[in-house]
């Protein structure tokens, strides 16, 4: 069978992300907190990557959050209390280290392009 050359083409679905739905660490449910993500492919991830990997030769810390963090888009649905919180790398950073979880449910959305094949 043919392959067309548009479905080899991913950077753009990459690039452009996909949103992922938290699971809450505390009872395992779907929760209404929602994350926008760049994938392996997109000049992002692939720019943090170099970035994480010059951390990991001078054996320095942090890189893997940093690395999650460098594709995230935003967010919807995090609050505290009852105000909403805002999305920046900073937030997301200290999400991301205090909610060891969730970036795990990150690295694994990230890790499987179908998460960004259109269709």
């Amino acid at each position: 069978h043919k392959m067309d050359i548009n479905n080899l083409y991913t950077v753009e679905a990459h690039e452009e992300g996909a949103e992922i739905r938290i699971v809450s660490p505390l009872d395992g449910k779907k929760t209404d907190f929602y994350i926008s993500v760049q994938g392996v492919d997109s000049k992002a991830y692939r720019t943090a990557v170099k970035a994480y990997h010059r951390k990991l030769l001078n054996d320095e810390e942090g890189g893997e959050i940093e690395l999650i963090v460098a594709i995230t888009k935003g967010w919807r649905g995090l609050v505290d209390g009852d105000k909403e919180v805002e999305f920046s790398a900073e937030n997301a950073k200290s999400v991301y280290e205090n909610a060891p979880d969730v970036a795990s449910q990150l690295d694994r959305f990230v890790a499987n392009r179908q998460n960004f094949i259109k269709g």
